[in-house]
């Protein structure tokens, strides 16, 4: 019986110093924490658009393994020199990124479905972030079963290896040259052949891109960006360049637009015409008129001109994005948490359920009591096209040839 009871106290004590020790390896020296977070703090303040994942281990107390991935190399060896001065023998694992060794030289792609999504993990079961769309030229930072890209709103996720086309530099700046057709109805499909009885080959949505490769009747004849080959309608798509040449900026045509998504649902990190969430409604209302803005309404909203509303809206044109959220108070920063287009007389469309139209007017049936009193302010954005954060397929440097 001692002789179990031995046993039994010698393996919780082992086990209680095992614990102690995993305890005191996962809290940090103090002036290690203090390092990292001054680093990220100066280098990463937005974890959305870079990545500073830091992990450490200490074989003794002088010695640190740093260890993890980072998009900055400015960040990297600000913390290396940091760790230096702080008298650590120092030994470094950390990967920079994009991992162009395990990636092959394929540090580029394209996505390669009509919608893929974005995950913060690179798991299905993973938080939803957001949307790419077919057609779309992506940076490919690193690979581990999945993909983890960079979009043209330089948004950073993780996506199933289907969703994402990985190509070298060379084929992606090709890719960007060639002729395309930019799919301009909400929802189509691409077929085998020039003819609608034939098979799918898959479904589009718009603002998808294909290369042009010919004509066949009332169809273009496409490739996917893994070389698959099909045929759109003509009905459903433009050529890109007649296309370019006939969207409009102006605020009308982009209400007119947000209009024909009227009824769509609500999808939490949605940015197509299947569904959408408030940010992404806005983001792809002006995609479809060749407008690239950040993804987040926390982003879109300290981008363009702002805009402190008055009384009566009269300082708010048509077009014009109205924030909501939580004004900032002694103790507490502003929180942006949702953002819709204005579109006159104090109304405003937007996603929240569904797509639909609000008004700020207690006298109207659409009145909307509830987004009026978390209103924040308006920004003005289609007075600042090519002004930091508000760009084109044109100037984006994703998309240049």
């Amino acid at each position: 019986m001692k002789k179990y009871l031995s046993f039994f106290l010698l393996s919780f004590a082992v086990s209680a110093c095992m614990a102690q020790t995993e305890k005191n390896e996962k809290k940090l020296p103090v002036e290690v924490d203090e390092l990292t977070q001054h680093v990220r703090k100066q280098f990463i303040p937005d974890k959305r658009v870079a990545i500073f994942d830091v992990d450490y281990r200490f074989p003794s107390r002088k010695e640190i393994i740093v260890k993890g991935a980072t998009t900055s190399l400015d960040a990297k060896l600000a913390l290396l020199g940091g760790l230096k001065e702080s008298h650590y023998q120092i030994t470094d694992s950390m990967m920079l990124l994009p991992d162009s060794a395990a990636l092959e030289g394929k540090t580029y792609g394209i996505v390669n479905l009509s919608v893929c999504n974005l995950r913060v993990e690179p798991d299905f079961s993973s938080e939803m972030t957001s949307q790419a769309l077919l057609g779309m030229p992506v940076k490919v930072l690193q690979r581990d079963g999945w993909y983890r890209v960079q979009t043209p709103d330089d948004y950073i996720a993780w996506v199933h290896r289907v969703g994402v086309y990985p190509v070298t530099k060379q084929a992606y700046d090709e890719w960007n040259r060639a002729d395309k057709v930019v799919v301009t109805s909400h929802y189509a499909f691409t077929y085998v052949n020039p003819d609608a009885t034939s098979q799918t080959v898959s479904d589009v949505v718009a603002g998808n891109r294909l290369k042009w490769l010919g004509t066949a009747g009332d169809y273009y004849r496409v490739a996917y960006p893994d070389g698959r080959e099909a045929f759109v309608s003509k009905a459903a798509s433009m050529p890109e360049k007649e296309w370019k040449a006939a969207v409009k900026q102006d605020a009308q045509s982009i209400i007119r637009t947000a209009y024909t998504l009227m009824g769509v649902p609500y999808l939490w990190a949605g940015t197509s015409s299947k569904g959408i969430d408030c940010s992404g409604f806005v983001r792809t209302v002006l995609f479809m008129h060749n407008l690239i803005i950040p993804r987040d309404a926390s982003q879109q909203a300290y981008v363009g001109q702002h805009i402190d509303i008055v009384p009566g809206f009269g300082n708010v044109q048509p077009g014009d994005l109205i924030f909501f959220g939580r004004k900032a108070t002694a103790d507490k920063k502003e929180r942006v948490v949702h953002v819709g287009i204005y579109i006159g007389n104090q109304k405003f469309i937007h996603s929240q359920g569904d797509v639909h139209v609000s008004s700020f007017n207690p006298a109207d049936q659409e009145y909307d009591e509830y987004n009026l009193n978390r209103l924040l302010y308006a920004v003005r954005i289609l007075n600042g096209i090519g002004t930091p954060g508000i760009n084109t397929t044109d100037t984006n440097p994703y998309y240049t040839k």
